[in-house]
């Protein structure tokens, strides 16, 4: 005859076993919370230090900006001084036609390549040759 265990000890030791692993789940559910949180110091102590190296870079910036913005205003004001004591043009006293055009064409050209269009216009469809009028 065998041995027939007693109901009550399989009970107790199916909860012991489920209590065992949820108890292990629970474990580790607190250790990846506690690896988490450490990175998540590091991180913070990281982005404390980038930081830092932002604002110093930031406050050079704003220094070199302000001696900047004087010597620009002083040379601003030095050009002013000089067209206000300067005598005005004669109106006959012009450039010639040809450096006038090539003066807009050099405004004409910066300002396509700025855009990043073309300089001269260019038709989309060319004009038909005759092949009849040769010379």
């Amino acid at each position: 005859m065998g041995l027939i265990p007693n109901p009550m000890v399989m009970y107790v030791a199916a909860g012991t076993l489920i209590v065992g692993a949820a108890a292990g789940y629970k474990v580790r559910d607190w250790q990846c919370d506690a690896a988490y949180a450490k990175a998540l110091e590091k991180a913070e102590k990281l982005r404390v230090k980038k930081q830092e190296v932002v604002y110093d870079v930031s406050q050079t910036y704003e220094a070199e900006r302000d001696k900047a913005d004087v010597v620009a205003t002083e040379r601003i004001n030095t050009i002013r001084e000089i067209y206000k004591t300067t005598p005005a043009v004669p109106v006959d006293c012009s450039a010639p036609d040809a450096v006038r055009r090539l003066l807009e064409g050099s405004i004409r050209d910066a300002n396509a390549a700025t855009s990043g269009k073309p300089s001269v216009e260019v038709s989309d469809t060319p004009s038909p040759t005759n092949i009849f009028n040769r010379p």
